[in-house]
C-alpha cells in the first residue's frame, strides 16, 4: 500500500545517526550516552541522577494510594491480568524428555536469560502499562536482573511510572532514553542478554543494528492499526478506535478498510468532528494526514491488504468475525468482534501489547514469557546407548572427513571412563 510507505531518506538518516550513537557508546560507555542525553533532551545528568532509588518508587506508590486509590486498583488489575496470562504461557512451555533404548534420554529445557533490559517509552506520553507488559513476563520467566530504562524529563520521572515500578517490584529504573539508552543496555555495565520493549524510530533502529550483539524481542517501530469493517459496524466506535491509535505518535498508522462507502463517509465525518476538539489534536492531525487512510475494498481485497501489510493490530468489526479469522495469519494481534477494542489489549486484558510492527508480524510474535527464555538441548547417554550409536556415528564422521569425531564415538563403545 503506497499510502503506508515510509520516507526512505528519513530512514537512511535515522540509520546513519543511530550508527554513530552506537559507535560512541560502545567506545565511551555511559559518558557518551549522557552526552547524547544532554544534546537531545537538554538535560545534563550523571550516573547518580539517572538511577532512580527504590525509595522514590515506594514513595510514589504510597502517595498514589493516598491520592487516587482507584488508579492504584486499576494498575493492580492490569498487573494481575498480565501476570495471569504470562503464567499460563510459562505452563504451556513444557520441557521435553524422550527415552532411548538403553536407558539414556534426549530432550530440552527452557531456561531464563540472566540479564535483560526493557525500554519504556516516555516522549509524548508515559506508559506505566508498558512497564508492566515488559517486566512481568521477564519476572515470570525467572530473569535474575531486569533493568528498565525510560526517557528523562526535567521534572523527573512521571510519578505514575514510579508507582507502577514499585507495584511490580522493579529494582533498577534508569532515566535514559532513545538510541543512547539502547546502546548503553547492550554495551554498558548491564551488558544485557536481551533488549525488549517498544520505542520511536531511533529506538527501533538501534535495536535492529544490535541484532547479533544481544537478543532483540522485535524491531518495533511506529504503531499500527488496521480495522476491517462492514455495514454492521458502529461508525462512532470505528472513529474512536482509529483516533486511539493515531494519538500515539505522528508516525502512527490508523487505517480502516470497508466495502461500505456510506460507512466510510460517516467515519470520516466522525473523525473530523472529534479531532477538532481533541486535546491531542496536533498529533492526530499529523498522524492521520500522513498515515491515516479510509479504504474501500470488498472482503477478499480487504483480507489481501491485511495479509500483505501484516499490521501490528488488526480489529475485526464485521458480522461473523470468526469466519474471517482463519485467513488472517500475519497480524501481530487480532481483536475479534465489535466489543474487542484494541484499547482493552493496551490496558491489560491479558495478552501483551508489545507487538511486532513494520511487517515483521509476518514472522515475529508478541512479547511474552518465551521472549525471556531460551531452549537448551539435553543429551544423557548410557554406555549401552553409546555402544549402539558408535558404529553409525563413526561411519558418518569418516564420510565427512572428521576422523576425531569418529574416534571420540568409538572410545565410548570400547572403554570405561
Amino acid at each position: 500500500m503506497a499510502s503506508l510507505a515510509r520516507d526512505e531518506d528519513a530512514e537512511k538518516d535515522t540509520r546513519d545517526k543511530v550508527a554513530g550513537i552506537l559507535a560512541d557508546v560502545r567506545r565511551d560507555g555511559l559518558p557518551a550516552a549522557l552526552r547524547y542525553t544532554e544534546a537531545f533532551d537538554g538535560l545534563r545528568l550523571d550516573e547518580d541522577v539517572i538511577r532512580v532509588p527504590c525509595a522514590a518508587m515506594d514513595a510514589a506508590l504510597a502517595g498514589l494510594r493516598a491520592s487516587d486509590p482507584d488508579l492504584v486498583a486499576a494498575l493492580e488489575t492490569l498487573a494481575a491480568n498480565v501476570r495471569r496470562f504470562a503464567e499460563g504461557q510459562r505452563q504451556a512451555l513444557a520441557d521435553l524428555e524422550l527415552p532411548l533404548v538403553s536407558g539414556g534420554t534426549v530432550g530440552e529445557r527452557w531456561v531464563p536469560l540472566e540479564r535483560v533490559g526493557v525500554y519504556v517509552p516516555g516522549g509524548r506520553a508515559f506508559y506505566p502499562s508498558t512497564l508492566a507488559m515488559t517486566v512481568i513476563p521477564a519476572q515470570v520467566a525467572g530473569v535474575k536482573r531486569i533493568v528498565a530504562v525510560t526517557p528523562p524529563k526535567a521534572e523527573g520521572v512521571e510519578p505514575l511510572v514510579l508507582a507502577c515500578a514499585a507495584l511490580l517490584g522493579v529494582e533498577e529504573l534508569v532515566t535514559l532514553g532513545g538510541a543512547q539508552a539502547v546502546a548503553w543496555l547492550a554495551y554498558g555495565e548491564p551488558s544485557v542478554d536481551l533488549i525488549a520493549g517498544p520505542g520511536n524510530r531511533f529506538v527501533a533502529e538501534a535495536k535492529r543494528q544490535l541484532i547479533g550483539r544481544c537478543g532483540i524481542d522485535s524491531v518495533a517501530g511506529p504503531t499500527e492499526l488496521l480495522i476491517l469493517a462492514d455495514a454492521s459496524a458502529n461508525p462512532t466506535w470505528l472513529a474512536e478506535d482509529l483516533l486511539a491509535q493515531a494519538e500515539h505518535d505522528p508516525d502512527a498508522a490508523a487505517v480502516l478498510v470497508s466495502g461500505d462507502a456510506s460507512l466510510l463517509a460517516r467515519v470520516e465525518s466522525e473523525l473530523q468532528a472529534r479531532v477538532t476538539v481533541s486535546p491531542r489534536r496536533a498529533i492526530l492531525e499529523q498522524s492521520l494526514s500522513r498515515h491515516g487512510r479510509l479504504v474501500r475494498a470488498d472482503r477478499n481485497l480487504a483480507i489481501a491488504i491485511a495479509q500483505a501489510w501484516a499490521p501490528e493490530h488488526l480489529e475485526l468489526m464485521v458480522r461473523d468475525p470468526e469466519a474471517w479469522v482463519p485467513q488472517l495469519t500475519t497480524a501481530g494481534a487480532l481483536f475479534i468482534g465489535a466489543s474487542s477494542a484494541e484499547a482493552f489489549g493496551d490496558y491489560g486484558a491479558g495478552p501483551n501489547h508489545v507487538l511486532p510492527t513494520s511487517r515483521t508480524a509476518r514472522y515475529s510474535s508478541p512479547l511474552g514469557v518465551a521472549t525471556f527464555l531460551k531452549r537448551q538441548s539435553l543429551l544423557r547417554l548410557s554406555p549401552g546407548d553409546a555402544a549402539a550409536m558408535a558404529p553409525w556415528v563413526d561411519r558418518l564422521a569418516q564420510a565427512e572427513g572428521l576422523p576425531h569425531h569418529g574416534a571420540s564415538a568409538r572410545l565410548r563403545s570400547r572403554e570405561k571412563p
